[in-house]
């Protein structure tokens, strides 16, 4: 089995910013993951949760961690994106270790689950706990009793023929150490009379100390965490880059987008990041033709004017993938063009009563440029997508603070690092119907193979908004495998499907050598198709190929050494607080196999860190190289591009000392490299 994929790490979120978000969780990891295997085994699914929650804390500048009550909201914060994890998507890691106590806990009912997870894991007060379910102190401890009795149910493998109910009521107030003097004293002086409440007290106390003690046996993934940050630190430079300019990526950009992409670290929370849609053209205008062909949607027509803009929502379509709102802006004082960034001022306020937090939720943003009515440049038409709705219809209360103003102008390279996007504060409140539409579901299990690595078509999902591909891949041998696979399109009936630019799969699940994902692509605007052609465009491999290399601080810099046939050199090493920074060199050139490094650091001190590429070389496949900020991501000027990283930084962070030491080895893993395929695999459907 593979090592889990490492990801990139950037150390410039301020202090004002999300770091101190990060290093709280970082201390307080160990209950929060107690709290988490409640829901979940899968470490990728934990992950998330912690990611969720971080983010969340800090987009809603609310919350600060110097706060007395920051524990409890991010507690709160952090059980509900427990329960919105997939439940259907198991990973096994560690089920050893934690025994059949997590199984039965794990059986529970939602809210007996959730109330001892919190007092038990998380081991917070009674106070503390019915505060962050916002329950009273009783109905917690009711809720205690079934839930541990229960447990200890499932754990003895026998019932309890029932206790004397005043006193085994107390037995939860007891074991907490809650009871007055009086109702202790009571409760002792009964216990050795009675061989009943006496069985059950002892079964409930073990049951606590078991879970407890199964907690306390967990281990603790070593990345955790720091998948958690390089995860919020990525999506920070992307949200940096994206403020910076969106048309042009920078050459740090690309590097790190080019890595994410290919990494198969687009997962459902992730890839809520990428921008790819532009401004309400032609084709979405057709989109909606086809939906109110199809008696699919209505026009809504839902105004609000606020501090000189007027916001229309002019339609919205659900199904069970997203619901898709189509919008206008317009400046009616015609000075500029707003468009809605999910980022920053949008929010739906009944968010978890009404939307799956379950699902695989895509959040698509608008370009930056308003092309979409350029006789009418104080208009701006888009479209957002949110998760599906939870039921078959509903109301979706949509709260806008914030518009962000569009580019006039494309920035050129010498005012692109100043530029800063410019937002327009109000307030637009909307009451959006909406109702979910039937999605078609092919159950296809069809294994192909692709330049030889099997790969399993497993479902098609036809929706109004999209088009959905489960397939799984397989690893070959233990040396290469796959981390990415780039789709083309799907065709039917002389309809079209194209790809997202980021639609390479969202991961679904991990069982045994097989890797499930989704990939997304545009809607399919057909009826019983009885056929689909997929047509694949490259695959993303990591070859694993190891190599140390010794560093040795007495010698002078830079410091060269081959990998593979090409010569890198060490060119700097400087040390700053706790942070020692590395830069590496590995230039192009013709014939060289590997894309992309995959490397750490080592010190002295036994401290690791990782880096990611800072510059790079665009070559298309013929050999002829392009400097990548000349084009736009996806370089489909650029025939068959592959990304050519050309330096490195590698960090050496260690919270812990203002030392971190000198690197003393690099360790390369092995690199990435792309190859373009042109199969076609023909699916029927029937």
């Amino acid at each position: 089995m593979k090592a889990e994929t490492e990801t990139v790490v950037v150390k410039n979120v301020g202090e004002e910013g999300i770091k101190p978000i990060l290093n709280w969780f970082d201390v307080q990891k160990a209950s929060f993951y107690k709290l988490a295997r409640a829901y979940s085994s899968s470490n990728h699914e934990i992950q998330e949760v912690f990611y969720q929650t971080v983010m969340k804390l800090f987009d809603d500048k609310k919350y600060n961690v110097e706060d007395q009550n920051f524990e409890l909201q991010a507690a709160a914060l952090f059980i509900k994106e427990c329960q919105a994890i997939n439940k259907t998507s198991i990973d096994n890691t560690g089920s050893q270790q934690s025994g059949s106590t997590f199984n039965e806990l794990k059986k529970l009912e939602e809210k007996d689950k959730e109330a001892v997870a919190v007092t038990y894991l998380k081991e917070l007060s009674f106070e503390e706990a019915a505060q962050i379910l916002q329950i009273s102190i009783d109905s917690l401890k009711s809720r205690l009793s079934r839930g541990i009795q229960q447990l200890s149910t499932g754990l003895e493998k026998k019932k309890h023929q029932g206790g004397c109910t005043p006193y085994r009521n107390k037995f939860i107030d007891y074991l907490g150490k809650n009871l007055d003097r009086n109702e202790k004293v009571e409760l002792e002086i009964h216990i050795p009379t009675c061989p009943s409440c006496q069985e059950e007290l002892t079964d409930v106390q073990e049951a606590i100390l078991s879970l407890q003690r199964s907690a306390d046996q967990l281990h603790i993934p070593p990345e955790l965490m720091r998948s958690v940050k390089e995860k919020a630190a990525e999506t920070e430079l992307v949200r940096t880059q994206r403020k910076k300019k969106r048309n042009n990526l920078g050459l740090a950009a690309v590097g790190v987008l080019t890595f994410i992409v290919c990494t198969g670290f687009v997962t459902g929370g992730f890839t809520s990041l990428y921008y790819s849609w532009m401004g309400w053209t032609e084709k979405e205008e057709m989109e909606i033709v086809q939906y109110y062909k199809s008696g699919i949607g209505e026009p809504l027509e839902l105004v609000q004017e606020s501090n000189g803009v007027k916001v229309t929502i002019k339609t919205a379509v659900a199904d069970d993938v997203q619901t898709m709102i189509y919008y206008e802006v317009e400046d009616i004082n015609k000075e500029n063009q707003y468009f809605l960034n999910q980022d920053e001022g949008l929010r739906v306020e009944n968010e978890y009563e009404i939307l799956d937090r379950q699902a695989n939720q895509r959040f698509f943003h608008p370009y930056e440029h308003g092309l979409a009515n350029e006789e009418e440049e104080s208009i701006f038409r888009g479209k957002i997508s949110l998760a599906p709705i939870n039921s078959d219809n509903g109301t979706i209360k949509l709260r806008l603070m914030r518009l962000q103003e569009t580019i006039k102008e494309e920035p050129d390279s010498d005012t692109v690092g100043s530029y800063y996007p410019e937002f327009l504060e109000g307030e637009w409140s909307f009451d959006i119907p909406v109702e979910k539409h039937k999605s078609t579901v092919y159950d296809i299990d069809q294994e192909s193979e692709v330049d030889g690595f099997p790969i399993k078509i497993n479902k098609i999902t036809l929706a109004p908004t999209a088009t959905l591909l489960e397939y799984s891949y397989q690893e070959r041998d233990q040396e290469q495998w796959i981390e990415h696979v780039t789709m083309d399109s799907l065709t039917t009936n002389g309809h079209s499907a194209k790809a997202d630019y980021f639609g390479g799969g969202e991961f679904i699940n991990q069982s045994g050598e097989w890797t499930t994902l989704q990939s997304r692509f545009e809607p399919l605007f057909v009826t019983n198709p009885e056929q689909v052609t997929l047509s694949l465009e490259s695959m993303h491999l990591f070859i694993e190929d190891k190599k140390d290399i010794e560093v040795n601080q007495a010698d002078e810099l830079p410091q060269t050494f081959q990998y593979r046939g090409s010569e890198l050199s060490i060119d700097r090493v400087e040390t700053a607080g706790n942070t020692t920074k590395v830069s590496i060199t590995d230039p192009y050139t013709k014939g060289r196999e590997h894309e992309r490094l995959r490397i750490q650091v080592m010190s002295a001190n036994s401290s690791q860190g990782y880096g990611f590429g800072v510059d790079g070389i665009l070559v298309d496949k013929n050999g002829q190289e392009f400097a990548p900020e000349e084009y736009h991501y996806p370089f489909k000027d650029v025939e068959q591009p592959r990304f050519f990283e050309t330096s490195h930084e590698l960090e050496i962070y260690d919270d812990s000392s203002n030392d971190p030491g000198y690197p003393t080895k690099l360790v390369i893993e092995g690199y990435n490299v792309t190859k373009y395929i042109e199969s076609k695999i023909n699916i029927p459907l029937n």
